[in-house]
């Protein structure tokens, strides 16, 4: 199924010496067309596959949503309901007003039947069983029981899920830059497929638990690859547009989802559909190409060169017009084919590994790194937190959340414009301070208005949804190859901290209410002062090593 992989043949000392600088890589790129055939198809199948992938991670806001439910009483028997009262109206009576779901009237009983409740009967807890009406959907919360007394449980499937997101982002990083980014991404695929066609089937929730964290893990590890596959097949002049085009995926698969989880009410047949797309992107894997820049940072350049040849064949680039920079000396396309002798090689001299660790090595890589984790973090909760609080601000439910959806995809095209205009690290900066602001407004309005405090949160979530979709890239174009993903792993790590703070912040708008919004806007104001600290990325070959990076400072 995978291409055969092709090693030198000769330990040279002169190709073990050599340095292959990011402006060699980008001419080896530039020279095989920025934006022909192969990349067409290339970034095609990547969104496609990346549409399945995202399908997989949200199917659990529809797989753990709660189901109307009715509370048994005591010794219930269903032969003495009244002849008029069919068994879910009559439970309907027994639940008392209000939004006490988990308490439920002592019926009494006289004669042959059962008599309706008087308005004074005495309230039980719902803990004689329980009859969840399935009969428009059903979820995990219907088949394992996760309300009331067991509602934490809902709440601890959905910490582990974002567990799983935590390991994911560390163990596919490190993985992904020692054993290559194709690799990985076939065994994120296969996990992501395996893992959530078992929970499926699963009669205990212990193990659903698991699986949904492993699924998580595998889905962070696709997202992750993915992403850097697309950004190290990008010249400089095409890096912003890659980006902005990727992450405008979010957005319309929630539309896709929603019609999804529609047409298909029950969560087994729902998660399965949804859990054997991905089969697609498993299928069509072999397809996909190795990352050059990290061949080449591997020091594994036979391959580097065999990739490169493809492109130049399906780009239709004639032969003589393209330069190598594999060796000091500039060689020509012919010359270095026909020294070549592809099927007598050996194994390239081993390169250092690197780890998550090495981002802290020194005192100016490890305030990047803290840096931007801080800026994911803030991100990651202020994202989170205002769309969750969106559904309990005044208005219709519905029509709040998906304004908070909607307005995500303007947000990433305004960004992409101010990318375009400014440089890469204003815009955010500015989207954050901008949202942060607008956070804190909110709070204090005119009481009894409802359109002017819904019309600045949805500016603050115009404004985190334009930074966080630009954090990706500026993160990825300041890193060097070596440790680019893991960089993005530690970094997506911090936003999932984030994401599992928000809605504790939230809850503390019980003693007050206007914390929560001027907690995360004060965060974010913050957070876009310090980025105006990193070094602008824009219009610069991505580094190659951390030699690269700490030229920049010069």
């Amino acid at each position: 199924m995978a291409e055969s992989i092709i090693h030198p043949v000769e330990a040279n000392k002169e190709l073990e010496d050599t340095h292959i600088s990011e402006k060699g890589i980008i001419q080896l790129l530039e020279k095989c067309s920025v934006f022909g055939p192969y990349q067409r198809r290339l970034y095609t199948y990547i969104l496609v596959s990346k549409i399945f992938s995202v399908i997989t991670a949200m199917s659990i806001t529809f797989s753990t949503g709660n189901v109307p439910f009715l509370c048994y009483p005591p010794n219930f028997n269903a032969s003495t309901i009244p002849a008029n009262l069919t068994e879910n109206e009559y439970l309907q009576m027994l639940r008392p007003d209000g939004d006490d779901q988990c308490s439920v009237y002592n019926n009494s009983f006289t004669g042959t039947y059962y008599t309706t409740p008087p308005s004074n009967s005495s309230k039980l807890q719902c803990s004689y069983g329980r009859k969840f009406l399935t009969e428009e959907f059903s979820t995990i919360v219907s088949e394992f029981d996760l309300v009331c007394e067991r509602k934490w449980l809902k709440s601890t499937l959905q910490s582990v899920y974002f567990a799983g997101y935590l390991c994911g982002c560390i163990v596919f990083g490190i993985l992904s830059d020692r054993f290559g980014r194709k690799t990985m991404l076939l065994w994120a695929l296969i996990f992501v497929t395996v893992c959530g066609l078992g929970k499926i089937f699963v009669p205990l929730l212990a193990i659903l638990m698991i699986l949904y964290s492993l699924q998580a893990l595998s889905h962070i590890g696709t997202s992750i690859t993915f992403y850097t596959i697309m950004l190290e097949f990008a010249t400089t002049n095409s890096r912003t547009v890659v980006n902005f085009g990727y992450m405008c995926i979010f957005t319309s698969v929630s539309m896709i989802l929603s019609g999804l989880a529609y047409a298909i009410p029950d969560w087994h047949y729902f998660e399965l559909t949804v859990c054997l797309l991905p089969m697609i992107s498993v299928c069509g894997w072999r397809f996909i190409p190795e990352s050059p820049r990290w061949l080449i940072g591997r020091k594994r350049f036979a391959e580097a060169k065999i990739i490169l040849r493809k492109m130049i064949k399906q780009n239709k680039i004639h032969p003589q017009e393209w330069i190598v920079f594999f060796t000091n000396d500039v060689k020509s396309f012919e010359q270095i084919d026909s020294q070549d002798n592809l099927d007598d090689e050996r194994k390239s001299p081993r390169e250092k590994n690197y780890t998550f660790i090495d981002l802290f090595k020194t005192f100016y890589l490890a305030s990047i790194t803290i840096n931007i984790c801080f800026s994911w973090f803030v991100m990651s909760m202020v994202y989170y937190g205002i769309t969750l609080n969106s559904v309990d601000m005044a208005g219709n439910r519905s029509i709040n959340f998906l304004v908070m959806l909607a307005v995500e995809l303007p947000a990433s095209l305004c960004c992409y414009y101010l990318f375009i205009r400014f440089g890469h690290r204003k815009p955010i900066s500015f989207f954050m301070m901008f949202s942060g602001l607008c956070c804190i407004v909110s709070n204090f309005t005119t009481e009894g208005s409802f359109w002017f405090p819904l019309m600045l949160v949805v500016l603050g979530k115009f404004g985190i949804t334009a930074a966080f979709n630009a954090i990706y890239l500026l993160t990825a174009e300041i890193f060097p190859t070596v440790v680019r993903t893991n960089a993005l792993g530690v970094a997506s790590m911090a936003a999932r901290f984030g994401s599992i703070f928000a809605p504790f912040i939230l809850q503390l708008s019980s003693y007050a209410k206007w914390f929560p919004l001027s907690f995360y806007g004060i965060l974010s104001v913050i957070s876009g002062s310090l980025l105006l600290l990193l070094p602008e990325p824009k219009d610069k070959n991505l580094p190659q090593t951390f030699e690269d990076l700490n030229n920049w400072k010069t």
